[in-house]
């Protein structure tokens, strides 16, 4: 068995996905002060005491630790969530996403490249890569400055789902980048990452294995570790084990292009930039290869600032006791240092598959999970020789929290559930249940799930009435998140913009599919007017 090292150093206390923040971190405490120090200090005990329990009783009960600045606002001005679809043409799947999108409440997406054709004999599948770049810069460079702190949501047209609201989504994406810039300025120190403004803003899927790239490409062994911790997968965690899937154990680590998060003004920086290495080499092969190109140099252009910025006896240590001495190949960081711009892009990787899961090279590691039901949790545990004291089955609180699956504006007649109570895809080993699952996984014909398992995710049976739900509830707020409320782009629901801004009804887009992506025998879905 081959045990791939990690190179870079591990960090466990902040890396665990449900360990409380006051395990984490040092807290500092604001206690009365009384005039009487010695009735302060008989206070003290108890009040640490009751402190202690709740919060140990909060970690229980809810899975995770307070984060207070999550939810306070700060700014007075709501911002807008953009989502943003690549798709051509008319396809089930494609209306699938439009569909999950529409009864959790995310924004009428803008659909990219619409109408086009993409059939160029000299380029990689005909075009299609190079345009969902430039389609996306496109709108990136439509949106005025005063726009750059939106937050962009954009996903694959024809294999994602949303299956959780995007109220978790954009939580998820707030709390990954703080624990990563945390992570960075430990790193890298304070004074690196202020000279350099070097601050994580855009959040792509993590995938097990390095594609396309050979393993001595900066893409594949520059990159930071996985942060899920080193024996997630048991002791033969980032080891191959020889199975089928060769995979199976290790860690995602690598960038996957199919579902990205940011801010307008870093995305339309690092999307300028895609564009111009695209245009340079119009066979690049794909948009994956080229933003785990842009990811590589990130890491690469990162250790060269930090070398830049350190001491004569900080340089003498480098050569000998420096444990990212030989991380990076010496090639590399010259072609950066002779660079006259920065390659900071604001790039990290959602490592848990929170926001995002690929299915591909984590076939084994998903179910569909009723958190409620105990003899199938235990069972999808024994089937990967998980032990029960291992368990991390647990409905995470951000989910629970929000409406419930079949929340009723007293329009319908569903039957009142819990999250708990409707299957969610999940990963087992992690116990992340993903706010968009992306059915990428080809082996063994598993494209086909997009169709085989279409009526497991939970709002699939009801989707005519919770579409007609939709159209009669008022827009309201996303989430509160990042100091501010978050709203959506549009005010209009039933339907999607093209690039230009046309708006699109559902019919006009989905008409023809509604035997698949409904299955109840009634016919076509056609948009009423909206509250």
């Amino acid at each position: 068995m081959t045990n791939y090292n990690t190179m870079y150093e591990k960090k466990k206390h902040d890396l665990l996905p449900q360990s409380p923040r006051w395990a984490q971190e040092p807290a500092f405490y604001h206690i009365r002060t009384y005039s009487s120090t010695r009735a302060r200090a008989a206070r003290l005990p108890a009040l640490i005491a009751a402190f202690i329990f709740a919060s140990i009783t909060f970690v229980f009960f809810t899975g995770t630790g307070p984060d207070m600045s999550s939810t306070r606002v700060t700014q007075t001005v709501p911002g807008n969530v953009h989502l943003l679809i690549p798709a051509s043409g008319k396809d089930e799947n494609l209306c699938k996403a439009i569909v999950g999108a529409a009864v959790l409440g995310y924004p009428s997406p803008k659909v990219l490249n619409w109408g086009k054709t993409f059939n160029d004999a000299h380029l990689v599948s005909g075009g299609s890569h190079i345009a969902k770049i430039s389609g996306v810069s496109s709108y990136l460079e439509s949106l005025s400055p005063e726009q750059d702190e939106d937050l962009i949501i954009m996903t694959d047209g024809y294999d994602t789902w949303f299956q959780l609201r995007p109220e978790t989504l954009i939580e998820r994406y707030f709390d990954i980048n703080r624990r990563a810039n945390e992570r960075i300025r430990r790193e890298l120190g304070d004074h690196v990452v202020n000279t350099n403004k070097i601050e994580q803003k855009i959040v792509f899927s993590a995938q097990k294995r390095c594609w396309p790239w050979a393993a001595d490409a900066a893409p594949c062994y520059a990159v930071p570790n996985s942060t899920l911790p080193e024996n997630i997968f048991g002791t033969d965690t980032d080891t191959d084990v020889g199975d089928r899937n060769p995979y199976l154990k290790f860690r995602p680590r690598y960038l996957n292009s199919g579902v990205v998060v940011g801010t307008a003004g870093a995305m339309r920086v690092m999307f300028t930039e895609a564009l111009n290495r695209a245009k340079k080499d119009p066979n690049f092969g794909s948009d994956q290869n080229i933003f785990g190109s842009i990811f590589g140099d990130q890491e690469v252009y990162r250790e060269v600032v930090r070398q830049r910025d350190m001491s004569w006896t900080d340089h003498i240590s480098l050569r000998s006791e420096d444990p990212r001495r030989g991380l990076i190949r010496e090639q590399d960081l010259e072609a950066v240092r002779n660079m006259t711009r920065s390659m900071e892009f604001g790039i990290g990787l959602d490592y848990e598959g929170s926001i995002s899961l690929p299915t591909v090279f984590s076939e084994d590691d998903t179910e569909w999970v009723n958190f409620d039901n105990t003899p199938w949790v235990d069972f999808y545990n024994v089937k990967r020789n998980i032990d029960k004291s291992q368990n991390k089955l647990v409905l995470h609180q951000d989910i629970a929290k929000t409406p419930a699956p079949f929340h009723s504006n007293g329009t319908d007649d569903l039957e009142a559930k819990e999250w708990a109570q409707v299957p969610l895809f999940t990963n087992v080993p992690t116990g992340y249940t993903p706010a968009i699952i992306h059915h990428n996984a080809h082996r063994d014909g598993m494209k086909n799930l997009r169709r085989k398992v279409w009526d497991k995710i939970w709002f699939q049976p009801y989707a005519r009435v919770l579409m007609d739900q939709y159209m009669d509830t008022p827009l309201t707020t996303l989430a509160v998140a990042g100091g501010r409320q978050w709203k959506s782009s549009d005010e209009w629901k039933g339907g999607v913009r093209d690039d230009v801004g046309a708006w699109l009804p559902y019919q006009d887009v989905c008409g023809g599919t509604e035997d698949e992506v409904f299955r109840d025998g009634n016919g076509p879905w056609i948009a009423q007017a909206h509250a």
